[in-house]
């Protein structure tokens, strides 16, 4: 998993949820919102994620780390 893919799962989840959650979640996250990655989960029907861990976030570390690793 890449640092890149971990904060864009976060940034997936925020608009997807409206959910703040740090890149260490986003880490797991980005199993299912990375294309890349999400062909490991094909042909299983359910897939549990638990999503943890925002009390280090906020919209402004969020922009952060948008402009860090997305853009």
């Amino acid at each position: 998993m890449t640092d890149t893919e971990a904060v864009g799962a976060c940034a997936s989840l925020l608009d997807d949820h409206r959910l703040l959650v740090e890149p260490a979640c986003g880490a797991a996250l980005a199993l299912l919102y990375s294309d890349r990655q999400r062909e490991k989960f094909a042909g299983l029907e359910s897939v549990v994620v638990i999503v943890c861990g925002g009390s280090g976030v906020n919209w402004q570390v969020m922009d952060e780390w948008k402009q860090e690793f997305l853009f």
